[in-house]
């Protein structure tokens, strides 16, 4: 029969045999060997039961789990280790689950086991989706709870940040989503101390936003896109908006053009911290054969009285193609000279490829091009300032200064930086001045402004015109003084620069010298390149333009560089940025060789006319109608100048403080 000794009994007789083995020196003490002590069972069964719900987990099996895990969290018989495993792998598994409520319960009892559990990268990701699977309002707020809370861990943070941004954009709050965007991004590169670690907190940033306009609809993306603009387009996070642009327009046929001249752009600016990311969209377009070309024409007059001009437009057309080549876009542009008689046959044969003309430059010949059916064709952008009735946007469209935009960039300057809300009208009789001044009149009653006189001289009769003046600005005679009486502040003279220096010393011989005078771009027409212009009248006279070389920009830059590296000293004007910058426009046009309609023109123009200008930057409307900022300018010894708004303001106080004081002392004069 075993005998089997209890713990007790074996304890007993241990302490018995060291005592005996105290008391007989030198004798070797018997040591029973002791029962090994089968611990409770329970510790292997906790370890199999995390194995369990880990291996359903990893099975994908999320309910089992989540009940196995769920289960384990509610014993109060495990150790702390087990319970931070429970936690975690609950956590997890109701995510999986699409318990996004639950999910979160338990990744803060994850956390209040582990302070540091939210620094990995499996509890923020775990987070992130459970955040994505609750309703909006809910995420946002709890999410810019986080992304403000300093003491949280920069990783978490981010991810929250793209959580706000994303909730705001679906909101339809645009600039909200770019703002926080933007913040995220300086965040970033302050977190990684500017080197190696915020190239990497930044790529990160560029791929999370990647994946989240990958999920958001059209519309979405489209507002998006209509806030990128040549300028900011190559930073965070307009670059990684107008990448996936380009990466759904590379999902259409027709759209693979454009979407790989967008990604060659963006390959210039060189900004992403990821490179990844732009070689996913570009390579395969470039695997598979497709390259950027576009057939350009121009109709231009390249002989005759305005052959100067087409040299000049087309000069800037090859500046555009030789910069647009080093890039991997290959433009090949055709000059049609209009002054030709088989221009028109040219222009019919020449390739499908060839969808969009520039020009031209005279509106007979761009009758004759649409008499011809040519405007149903190719779309025409003429370089033309009015195109007839509803033709524009419909027929053809303008890439060119209209009297609109002349009269406009006047009225805005006077008013907003002088307060001067009272105008005069003096015109030469003809059917452009008559034009001009009734325009001007009509949008000056639109602004809440008033013309309270129009005169008109005889062009060719220059004999007559200081009389005309003297009755223009009702002049009197004061102790035989001449005494001006008008009251309006400013005066528009619609005419071309050689008779504006005749006209207005008559002006001024008449006493009127604080008028504010109110050119057109005729008069920068007149003064490009002359010397030694006579001012003295003018220190008052401003005029709108197109080209400002005075001003450094981008475009304007490159494409002086590009004249000079050509072997062309001159510095570019207008007529030369007018052909470069439609060129580059036109190849980011980028329309299909069939099946085009003036709707799609006119919905591709909100996406070309975002491009970088060398001349001031044209914008269409909705409609296809255009508009162009304009410069202003006063002349000056050298042709003219840049207006500095508070020097001119300052000069015409100073001017009016000078005519009152005279007509004051004219007035007590001692008469003659």
């Amino acid at each position: 029969m075993q005998h089997v000794l209890s713990r007790a009994t074996v304890l007993a007789l241990l302490a018995l045999m060291m005592l005996s083995a105290a008391g007989c020196g030198g004798k070797r003490s018997i040591i029973i060997p002791q029962e090994p002590v089968t611990p409770q069972a329970q510790q292997p069964v906790r370890r199999s039961v995390l194995d369990e719900g880990n291996e359903a987990l990893a099975r994908g099996d999320a309910a089992t789990a989540e009940r196995i895990f769920g289960m384990m969290t509610a014993r109060t018989d495990i150790t702390p280790e087990e319970r931070l495993g429970a936690w975690r792998g609950y956590s997890i598994a109701a995510e999986a689950n699409a318990h996004p409520n639950l999910a979160l319960d338990g990744l803060e009892a994850w956390r209040r086991l582990d302070p540091a559990a939210d620094a990995g990268q499996e509890w923020q990701d775990t987070w992130y989706r459970a955040m994505t699977r609750i309703s909006r309002n809910e995420s946002r707020q709890r999410a810019s709870g986080v992304f403000g809370d300093q003491a949280r861990p920069w990783g978490l943070r981010a991810q929250a940040g793209l959580i706000v941004a994303t909730r705001q954009w679906e909101g339809g709050d645009i600039p909200g989503s770019l703002q926080t965007l933007s913040s995220l991004w300086s965040q970033a590169g302050a977190q990684g101390g500017g080197g190696a670690g915020s190239q990497s907190f930044r790529a990160a940033l560029e791929n999370r936003l990647l994946d989240e306009l990958k999920r958001a609809d059209q519309a979405t993306v489209d507002n998006l896109a209509a806030s990128v603009t040549p300028e900011n387009e190559g930073r965070y996070p307009y670059n990684i908006i107008e990448l996936e642009s380009a990466r759904r327009m590379a999902a259409a046929n027709a759209g693979s053009l454009r979407a790989l001249e967008t990604l060659t752009r963006l390959q210039r600016s060189g900004n992403f911290n990821d490179p990844n990311l732009l070689g996913g969209v570009l390579t395969p377009l470039e695997q598979g054969g497709m390259r950027a070309s576009r057939t350009v024409a121009l109709a231009l007059p390249m002989t005759g009285a305005f052959g100067n001009i087409g040299w000049k437009i087309s000069r800037g057309a090859g500046a555009a193609q030789w910069e647009l080549s080093r890039t991997g876009v290959e433009v090949e542009v055709v000059v049609l000279n209009t002054e030709s008689p088989d221009w028109l046959d040219k222009l019919a044969a020449l390739p499908p490829q060839c969808m969009v003309v520039g020009g031209p430059l005279r509106t007979n010949n761009f009758n004759a091009a649409r008499e011809r059916g040519l405007t149903g064709q190719r779309a025409f952008f003429t370089f033309l300032p009015q195109l007839d009735g509803s033709d524009e946007g419909r027929v053809a469209w303008r890439f060119f200064t209209s009297p609109d935009d002349q009269v406009d960039a006047l009225l805005n300057f006077t008013r907003d930086n002088l307060g001067v809300t009272s105008y005069g009208v003096l015109h030469p009789d003809d059917a452009f001045g008559g034009r001009m001044a009734s325009l001007f009149a009509e949008r000056a009653r639109a602004r809440g402004g008033s013309v309270a006189s129009t005169m008109s001289y005889p062009a060719s009769r220059h004999q007559e015109w200081n009389r005309i003046a003297g009755s223009f600005v009702k002049v009197r005679t004061v102790n035989s003084y001449p005494v001006p009486a008008v009251t309006f502040e400013a005066t528009f003279l619609p005419d071309g620069w050689k008779n504006t220096e005749m006209l207005v010393p008559n002006l001024f011989f008449h006493g009127e010298d604080r008028q504010v005078l109110l050119g057109t771009t005729l008069w920068e027409q007149g003064l490009a390149g002359q010397k030694g212009v006579d001012v003295r009248n003018f220190g008052l006279a401003v005029f709108p333009g197109a080209w400002n070389g005075a001003q450094s920009s981008p475009a304007g830059d490159a494409l002086a560089r590009t004249l000079r590296e050509a072997g062309n000293p001159d510095a570019p004007d207008f007529w030369v940025g007018l052909g470069y910058d439609f060129v580059r426009f036109a190849t980011t046009l980028g329309l299909p060789e069939t099946g085009w309609t003036p709707e799609e023109v006119n919905r591709r123009l909100a996406d070309a006319q975002r491009m970088q200008w060398a001349m001031g930057a044209l914008h269409w409307s909705a409609d296809g109608r255009a508009s162009q900022d304009l410069f202003l300018f006063t002349p000056a010894s050298d042709g003219f100048r840049p207006v500095e708004p508070t020097e001119f303001r300052q000069k015409l106080e100073r001017t009016r403080e000078r005519h009152e004081a005279r007509a004051k002392a004219a007035a007590t004069a001692t008469p003659q």
